[in-house]
């Protein structure tokens, strides 16, 4: 990939060398950050559960929320605060990663578990899908690293996340900047895929020519 068709680099020039109007604030003035659903006596999973929680376990590697093994409980609490809606922001606070997942379709009845933060935009001037973006950029994880306490699973706090200052460039740039993220995301993800693929038949290759006799022709077509 040349210099110019890179994703990240077309982001730099749109935030540094068109020299463009960006507005700097702290997260807690432009989002209401909701702590998620904890348990009094932990969660008690169950088929006939009225709701589902959202865990650290049902992300992907890309931090992709896979909602279609979701555990299913009955809360015991209110559980409206803890409903987690499309366009919300899902923080992890605690974790051996900090990572943000955009909610992007409608969820029914689901809560985010109390080791998340859920975020819900309250400035018309910030999408969602960019503070996403931005939370994810090496810039904010190297703050919520240096600020979480503990080690190996560690804690960002619920005012830690608030001061995080965040850059909020015009709506238009935002819009571009978090397409561009999405293309880079399929990319990696087809890699992926594609990564896995050729993993793949180069096993079954290899495994073929041991059930033949070590067929070494095979195995110089990998």
């Amino acid at each position: 990939m040349t210099t110019a068709a890179n994703p990240c680099y077309c982001v730099s020039i749109m935030l540094t060398d068109l020299k463009l109007s960006v507005r700097r604030v702290a997260l807690s003035t432009v989002a209401a950050i909701q702590v998620g659903y904890q348990a009094r006596a932990g969660i008690k999973e169950g088929s006939r559960g009225t709701h589902r929680l959202i865990q650290s376990k049902d992300f992907d590697s890309f931090h992709r929320l896979q909602p279609e093994n979701l555990t299913h409980f009955s809360p015991d609490r209110n559980p409206e605060i803890y409903s987690v809606h499309r366009g919300d922001v899902l923080f992890q606070a605690r974790g051996t990663t900090h990572f943000a997942c955009l909610i992007e379709d409608d969820l029914e009845n689901t809560l985010a578990a109390g080791s998340f933060y859920i975020l819900r935009i309250r400035d018309k001037r910030l999408l969602p899908a960019y503070l996403d973006w931005w939370l994810n950029q090496p810039r904010a994880q190297a703050y919520f690293s240096a600020q979480a306490v503990g080690s190996g699973i560690s804690f960002v706090s619920k005012k830690t996340l608030g001061d995080l200052e965040v850059e909020v460039p015009s709506l238009d740039i935002q819009e571009k900047i978090t397409r561009i993220n999405a293309l880079l995301r399929n990319e990696r993800i087809l890699a992926e895929r594609l990564s896995l693929l050729r993993s793949q038949l180069a096993n079954a290759v290899c495994m073929k020519a041991v059930m033949d006799g070590n067929n070494k022709s095979d195995i110089r077509g990998i």
